[in-house]
């Protein structure tokens, strides 16, 4: 099986299976209601039925497959209803841990988001993942910065949860390049030790992210 840049080299049989299956669900090359084939699974990647069965389940518990007994499994349908709660979700709790970043991040912090930044592509772009992945570290730059672990931990499940809903976002360059002018701005807030800007330029990015969605799914 050859290996994407979100698996490890020490990676197990099990831990790249899981990896591989979550990459294409979070990067909708695995779309909401797919059918998922075991056995095709199991040929594509060159290994056994165990660490897929267990890379599936671990799944299901996270609430991206759905396993039917005697029926299959499926990649889990996206719910606007979820969506909307998730969006108030963030809405509650990125603002303010933006603000918290402002007043504690450190020179490293900021270093690592100018890195991120500087790498991300401001066009329509063919693969997805590498996208995902730079906006899960950015955010979690963020996070870490606040200083609150338990705030941090928190995000990022909400983040893991936000991925599908966000990779449909992304069917434009001009949403990219919103996106980086967006990340762009958090960043300077932050640089500047300004918790309220911070705070309003987390709440626009998110307000950004809930229209983009919903013009694409009008």
């Amino acid at each position: 099986m050859r290996m994407r840049a979100t698996e490890r080299p020490n990676d197990t049989q099990n831990e790249r299976a899981y990896r591989r299956l979550k990459d294409d669900i979070l990067a909708l090359r695995l779309k909401p209601g797919d059918a998922v084939n075991e056995a095709a699974l199991c040929a594509e990647f060159g290994i056994g039925r165990t660490p897929v069965n267990k890379a599936l389940h671990r799944l299901m518990h996270e609430g991206l497959v759905r396993i039917l007994p005697r029926k299959g499994v499926l990649v889990q349908p996206l719910s606007m209803d979820e969506f909307a709660h998730l969006i108030e979700v963030r809405r509650l709790t990125e603002p303010p841990c933006a603000a918290l970043a402002a007043e504690r991040i450190t020179e490293a912090d900021l270093a690592r988001l100018d890195a991120l930044l500087a790498e991300a592509p401001a066009g329509p772009v063919a693969e997805l993942g590498p996208i995902l992945d730079a906006d899960r570290r950015f955010h979690a730059v963020i996070a870490e910065a606040s200083g609150n672990r338990v705030l941090a931990e928190v995000l990022a499940g909400l983040h893991g949860r936000s991925v599908r809903f966000w990779a449909l976002s992304l069917a434009t360059g001009q949403h990219l390049a919103e996106v980086a002018e967006e990340h762009a701005a958090i960043r300077d807030a932050l640089r500047d030790r300004h918790p309220e800007r911070a705070a309003a330029a987390m709440a626009a990015h998110i307000d950004s992210f809930a229209r983009t969605l919903a013009s694409r799914l009008a």
